[in-house]
């Protein structure tokens, strides 16, 4: 086979050698135009190729996507259909939500116009009941007045009259007494049980006079008072009374009155409640007003009085307690009660000013 070609090459060199030159150049042109023929003819048959196959790939991706495309509009058409069915249902559920609502709104309306006319009625319930504590406050106060006069009246009529009366009759008994001997010894011994009777009477009236009103708390002032009860009280009741009481001066009367008072009736509680040997008074001031407390070491009320919950309410406390509230409050001080193990504390605070005229 080689030699064959070789012989074709010397051949066609033989030719070209008898070809003359332009002869030659144009076969040249025309082979290379051949070759360009067939490389152009190459090419466009790789493009084809490519083309179809390119083609080919994209035809494949097209009809994937058109796959996927029918897939989502699937998808949409369901998702379309199950929307407007939950579109019905939400429609039916906020119709119903809506009925409810209203029904809701109307008794809402109904119950806000219940409680308008129940919160008038509470007002003036309230505006009854605080012109009714306004009455109870007057009358209290009054009936605290009339009862300090008709002691002070009482006072007196003990000590004038019947004072004068008793010692009008010790008199006269001391008068029989000097002249004993036209008497037998039963008369005697009677008319000394009468002089001894009528002394003490006499004693017994003098104390209940100074007890209902004694004359130093409207002579001398209150420290004076203070002094002759608790000594009073410790003579009659055995219990010890300590006393530290500053120089407060004279007082506006309702204070003085109403300090004495409230004096009183923590002693008497004390006496009664306290199964105590010993009390203590203690009275200051400041420049625009006075305290007093009154303490001691006995149970005191705590036993009979306490709350379940350990409060101490003050409808739980006596008539005398309350009592000595409503005097301080009438004065706008403040009052309290202490209960505890190791005795009970009375403290009160007045200012100055809330007696004076």
């Amino acid at each position: 086979m080689k030699s064959s070609s070789a012989r074709r090459s010397k051949k066609a060199s033989r030719d070209d050698a008898r070809t003359p030159r332009g002869e030659r150049e144009r076969v040249l042109i025309s082979r290379e135009k051949a070759v360009a023929r067939r490389e152009h003819a190459l090419a466009l048959q790789q493009a084809a190729l490519r083309a179809r196959q390119a083609s080919t790939h994209t035809r494949a991706e097209v009809e994937r996507l058109m796959g996927q495309m029918r897939e989502a509009n699937e998808r949409l058409i369901v998702a379309a259909v199950h929307a407007q069915n939950l579109s019905d249902d939400a429609h039916t559920e906020t119709a119903q939500a809506r009925k409810e609502l209203d029904h809701l709104m109307n008794q809402l309306r109904a119950a806000n116009t219940r409680l308008a006319a129940i919160a008038a009625q509470a007002h003036t319930m309230a505006e009854e009941a605080s012109a009714r504590e306004e009455e109870y406050r007057h009358l209290s106060s009054r009936l605290l007045t009339l009862q300090d006069e008709e002691r002070r009246r009482l006072a007196l009529d003990l000590h004038d009259p019947i004072g004068q009366r008793l010692a009008a009759l010790t008199m006269n008994l001391d008068v029989v007494g000097r002249n004993t001997k036209a008497l037998d010894v039963r008369s005697r011994r009677a008319l000394a049980d009468s002089r001894s009777l009528a002394d003490q009477c006499a004693r017994e009236v003098r104390t209940f006079a100074y007890l209902l009103h004694p004359p130093l708390l409207d002579e001398v002032g209150l420290l004076s008072a203070l002094r002759w009860y608790a000594e009073g009280f410790a003579a009659r009741s055995g219990i010890h009374v300590v006393m530290d009481l500053s120089e407060v001066g004279r007082l506006p009367a309702p204070i003085e009155t109403a300090l004495f008072r409230i004096v009183q009736e923590g002693l008497t509680n004390v006496h009664r409640h306290a199964s105590t040997t010993t009390a203590s008074i203690r009275l200051t001031t400041t420049i625009d007003a006075v305290a007093l407390e009154i303490h001691d070491k006995g149970h005191g009320l705590r036993a009979s009085i306490a709350h379940p919950n350990g409060l101490l309410l003050p409808e739980t406390l006596g008539v005398g307690i309350q009592g000595m509230r409503e005097r301080i409050r009438q004065l706008g001080g403040t009052f309290e009660v202490e209960f505890t193990d190791h005795g009970t504390t009375v403290r009160v605070a007045v200012p100055v000013k809330a007696g004076t005229p």
